[in-house]
């Protein structure tokens, strides 16, 4: 089970930062939007896939800070790298390579707590690898007290907020609200933390 404190917030430099926004300009100039889901501007598609660039930053640099192996299996050179932000990382008992799904949602007015509680993984049935990987970002649209508002992503709230096994994932049908794309059933909360994959996954060489 995963709660508020097993999210694992990780910070990105200036130059990270950069070459996510350098590579989220070209993917996004390149990228076709899948039928079922809504309509984007391009100004929405920009966005959407640098927050999925900068989940995949997070979950690869954390990683690399626990010396795993991880290494990402998208072209970032290429005009339209396939979708999606995948990972490659090796089991710890034989060396076997693993595939990593990186997901990122984005929440406006609710804290942790409750879109851990609320939220699904953000993927669809063919999207599932072996492992996946859920990163949030969050808004804060009404502060109580001197807190600021928060109406776009940012990198002080978000997080890295668990892992799930993928023949655990169960699909019924149930689709994601105002979208005509399949869920899993699984909440957030029903996830792993991020700490127990690290016992599994093989140390840098």
């Amino acid at each position: 089970m995963v709660v508020e404190s097993d999210i694992i917030p990780v910070d990105i430099t200036q130059p990270e930062l950069n070459q996510a926004i350098d590579v989220a300009k070209r993917v996004s100039a390149n990228l076709k939007d899948r039928s079922n889901l809504h309509g984007r501007d391009s100004l929405e598609r920009f966005n959407n896939t640098l927050m999925g660039e900068l989940a995949e930053t997070m979950v690869l640099k954390w990683f690399r800070m626990n010396n795993k192996f991880a290494e990402s299996t998208v072209d970032k050179t290429a005009d339209a790298p396939d979708s999606g932000h995948d990972l490659r990382v090796k089991r710890q008992s034989n060396g076997e390579v693993v595939y990593c799904s990186v997901k990122s949602s984005l929440a406006f007015s609710r804290t942790p707590e409750r879109f851990i509680e609320q939220d699904h993984l953000a993927s669809t049935r063919k999207e599932v690898k072996e492992i996946n990987i859920q990163v949030h970002f969050w808004l804060t649209l009404y502060p109580q007290g001197k807190v600021s508002r928060i109406t776009v992503p940012c990198l002080r709230q978000s997080a890295i907020i668990g892992w799930f096994i993928g023949k655990n994932l169960t699909f019924t049908g149930k689709c994601y609200d105002h979208e005509g794309r399949e869920r899993p059933d699984e909440f957030l909360k029903q996830g792993e933390s991020m700490k127990s994959l690290l016992p599994f996954l093989q140390n840098k060489s």
